[in-house]
């Protein structure tokens, strides 16, 4: 399988696939477009780039595990065995990017001391926003085909989905918060910062990978998956 694929057969088992990527795309574009006026070219970096290449790893190893996969789109990315769409990938980085300042805004009408704690607050808050997206994203989606569970697995599931998979989006959406919001309020130059958001991805996604796998484990000892 290589890096880049190309389907000839855009929209093939979905439905309304086309005003679902128009809008990512949109979104995706506005909100690059919007960090990059605001916080220039090297922060805008630091915001959606990590993000990137996290969700890469992430979906990519979900597909090629066969817990889910996405059927009729036009470009498809692979790292380790599955290949995810890249408008999926540019939508976690319009999660991570929103959420995240939706969370910064929320939490400053409540808590206004900058410390650690805010930054704890900040990232539960875009946490939660993510998982009341996905709440009504992830059925929607399931639905139209857009991505597809796999119906041989188990546990508690939300409209065929797994609840798993909200658990997850905290998780992800949680943790890239914490360690985006670190970089962004360090004092190194904006050059460092770049470097230490994709360097620091190591350690975040063991973070992220550890802490959901104690999650399933729960879940398993009691039952629920």
């Amino acid at each position: 399988m290589t890096f880049i694929e190309i389907n000839q057969n855009f929209g093939e088992h979905t439905q309304l696939l086309a005003p679902f990527i128009t809008v990512i795309a949109i979104a995706w574009i506005y909100l690059v477009y919007y960090s990059y006026k605001k916080y220039g070219t090297k922060m805008t970096i630091v915001y959606f780039l990590p993000i990137i290449i996290a969700t890469l790893l992430i979906e990519s190893a979900g597909v090629a595990g066969g817990r889910y996969y996405y059927p009729g789109y036009i470009v498809y990315l692979s790292v380790v065995g599955g290949a995810v769409p890249l408008i999926i990938i540019l939508a976690w980085s319009v999660n991570l990017f929103l959420f995240m300042n939706l969370g910064k805004y929320f939490i400053s009408k409540l808590y206004r001391r900058q410390n650690y704690l805010r930054i704890i607050l900040i990232s539960l808050a875009a946490g939660l926003f993510g998982v009341c997206l996905d709440l009504l994203e992830d059925p929607i989606a399931h639905y139209n085909n857009w991505w597809i569970w796999e119906e041989s697995l188990t546990g508690i599931k939300f409209f065929n989905v797994p609840i798993l998979n909200f658990i997850g989006w905290f998780v992800l959406i949680f943790f890239m918060s914490i360690a985006t919001l670190l970089i962004e309020r360090s004092r190194f130059s904006e050059n460092r910062k770049v470097i230490l958001s994709i360097s620091s991805l190591a350690i975040t996604g063991s973070v992220i990978f550890i802490v959901h796998a104690l999650i399933v484990k729960l879940f398993e000892f009691v039952g629920l998956s």
